[in-house]
């Protein structure tokens, strides 16, 4: 299983990459389009804390990836069936959110069941 910190890189070079995308794509370039981008460089950010095993940020790291599936999810229109890049890419983000969730909570049940730190003993 990977380490949550390589799961938030990865998700947020999705949020960051799938994001802009999404915002160049738009021929009238809304400027909610950047809220998924602007989260992923939030989470970029704590990757550093996350490899250090700070707990308050590996809580908030999966509390704002929790907020930046909602905010993607919400911006998907169930009621517009057309299928175009735009909301493959909104899709294809919205899922890396929650799968970096289900990581970041399997994590913590993990290190609760062991109660040692030996799910990180390989990189500290």
């Amino acid at each position: 299983m990977l380490h949550p910190y390589i799961i938030n890189s990865i998700n947020a070079a999705i949020l960051i990459v799938a994001g802009f995308i999404v915002y160049f794509i738009h021929p009238d370039r809304p400027q909610v389009a950047l809220v998924a981008p602007g989260l992923g460089l939030m989470l970029m950010a704590c990757t550093y804390h996350l490899r250090k095993h700070n707990r308050f940020v590996t809580h908030t790291v999966t509390a704002l990836t929790l907020l930046a599936a909602i905010v993607v999810i919400m911006r998907l229109n169930a009621a517009d069936e057309t299928l175009d890049m735009v909301h493959v890419l909104l899709f294809a983000m919205a899922i890396s959110c929650l799968v970096a969730v289900g990581v970041f909570i399997g994590t913590f049940i993990r290190e609760r069941r062991l109660r040692n730190n030996t799910i990180y003993k390989d990189d500290l």
